[in-house]
């Protein structure tokens, strides 16, 4: 898994690519970590290069939701690729974390 990271106004975007599994657990928690110290207001996992995800990736995202909310952070992941998005269906990710198609439409609902 590889991160990159811009922010954008008092929004963090983390542009997240490669596999996203229980060997990249740790990396994922500590990008989850120096977030809540950036400042940010609300952070937005784009997962547009994110190639595959197992349910401890899956996990990974929902602690990461209750740890920025837990410190009054907002989070939104985008861009999920086909096989992402379907994970997220199946398991009723997006009735937790708000997921949208673009980055766009995140800002938009933002605002």
């Amino acid at each position: 898994m590889q991160v990159a990271e811009r922010m954008q106004d008092t929004t963090l975007v983390l542009m997240i690519s490669g596999r996203v599994t229980v060997y990249s657990r740790k990396v994922f928690q500590g990008m989850v970590k120096s977030a809540r110290f950036s400042g940010a207001k609300h952070i937005i996992f784009n997962m547009q290069g994110v190639t595959f995800m197992d349910s401890i990736g899956l996990g990974s995202l929902v602690l990461a939701y209750l740890d920025l909310s837990d410190h009054h952070m907002a989070m939104s992941v985008v861009e999920p690729q086909q096989s992402v998005k379907t994970l997220f269906e199946v398991t009723n990710f997006p009735d937790l974390i708000p997921t949208f198609p673009t980055e766009e439409t995140a800002f938009q609902a933002i605002r």
